[in-house]
């Protein structure tokens, strides 16, 4: 038996699922749901709790949609030797009656959903209404100030060709690389739809990739920001190629004979790896690849993900033995500072045997006290003789 909170929590639910829908979302009939046997209705008839008493139940909602305007329909029942009429279905005639019943922040969210939608149909009223409705839905996450400048670039891009710009390029104020770049998925989108376009066509920023060299007799020479593929590898003789995903780790990696030290960056490791080209070739053969990743979901997937670019790489302590050894510093928080989130291991074909046994401990927290443990945590020289022990030349002198 459903009670007024009840009723108006699917009144809410239904409200928030038509802020964006084709067609009209009212009447909406809610069922009461009564008890169905006669033995039920008369125990709710005696119960002590207020909403688990039927007459009291029904009470509380005729007068409450009396008060906020929903009709009502009824069903005549026997209770003891009494014929009562109970409320059955509780019906919403529109939105008006659905804003009535609603929380405050419910109806607010309403609201400032269809005044969007309005702002679209005034400004791009010729666009076909099915993208009108698709484009407001996906600013349904922007502030007031993002959404008014979405649809000031989507009339701009309507008028202008900015194909082959980056979008620090357009010139329209509050406009920044970031704010329309590859990853903002669904702001391009709804751009794209509001002013007709396909797409927009727009350059991306180039890739970068931050290595240094390890060798002693570089050691000194600045660090360097690859843009375009860098080939210099092959004739300099780089043998061993570390890669790491701290900023700390990656400045204090120890000397290396003919090495280089790559800042990975986080999963945009695998993309600016393709800057190395000769890693990619018959020319690596000889080269000794390291991933050192931190041990979480993350890091793995990473490590994954650089093998299957085509690098065959050895991962460093990025096992159950590593996670045995440190594990006693990890944390159940990310990068962020939130609560990491158990999840379902996804099925990474670059995982070895020893690294995927960590990787599903790590993403469904069986058997591991921490969801993540930071490669910082590892101190510099037990990282130094472990890459000794697997053959790297550092240089311990």
């Amino acid at each position: 038996m459903r009670t007024v909170r009840d009723i108006a929590a699917m009144i809410g639910r239904r409200l928030s699922a038509s802020r964006y829908a084709d067609g009209d979302a009212w009447p909406y009939t809610v069922s009461v749901q009564l008890p169905s046997r006669q033995s039920d209705l008369e125990d709710a008839a005696l119960a002590v709790h207020t909403d688990g008493n039927v007459h009291a139940n029904n009470k509380a909602i005729r007068d409450w949609a009396a008060r906020t305007g929903c009709e009502t329909t009824v069903q005549r029942r026997l209770i003891g030797n009494v014929t009562v009429e109970l409320i059955s279905n509780v019906i919403v005639g529109d939105e008006t009656v659905a804003l009535r019943v609603v929380d405050r922040a419910t109806a607010a969210d309403y609201r400032r959903a269809r005044r969007r939608l309005e702002r679209i149909h005034e400004r791009f009223g010729h666009i076909p209404a099915t993208d009108a409705l698709t484009a407001a839905r996906m600013t349904d996450a922007e502030d007031d100030v993002d959404f008014e400048l979405l649809l000031h670039v989507a009339a701009y891009c309507a008028s202008h060709d900015i194909a082959g710009l980056r979008p620090r390029a357009v010139p329209l104020a509050g406009f920044s690389a970031k704010w329309l770049d590859r990853k903002a998925t669904k702001r391009r989108k709804a751009v794209e739809l509001l002013c007709g376009k396909s797409s927009l066509a727009l350059d991306e920023r180039p890739r970068e990739l931050r290595f240094r060299h390890l060798d002693p007799t570089r050691v000194l020479l600045p660090d360097a920001v690859a843009v375009r593929p860098w080939d210099d590898g092959v004739a300099l003789g780089i043998r061993c190629v570390v890669i790491v995903e701290n900023k700390d780790t990656y400045q204090l990696m120890p000397p290396i004979r003919d090495g280089l030290c790559v800042f990975g960056s986080g999963k945009a490791a695998a993309d600016g790896l393709t800057l190395l080209s000769w890693l990619f070739d018959e020319r690596a053969a000889n080269v000794h690849i390291v991933y050192w990743g931190d041990m979480d979901s993350a890091g793995f997937e990473i490590l994954s993900a650089v093998r299957q670019l085509g690098i065959d790489c050895d991962s460093l302590f990025m096992d159950r033995t590593a996670y045995d050894r440190y594990g006693m510093f990890g944390t159940n928080d990310g990068p962020d500072g939130k609560p990491l989130a158990r999840q379902q291991p996804k099925p990474l074909s670059g995982l070895r045997d020893d690294e995927r046994e960590l990787y599903e401990a790590l993403c469904t927290g069986e058997d591991v006290a921490y969801l993540r443990l930071e490669q910082e945590r590892i101190p510099i020289p037990d990282a130094a003789a472990a890459l000794h022990d697997m053959g790297i030349p550092v240089v311990t002198d």
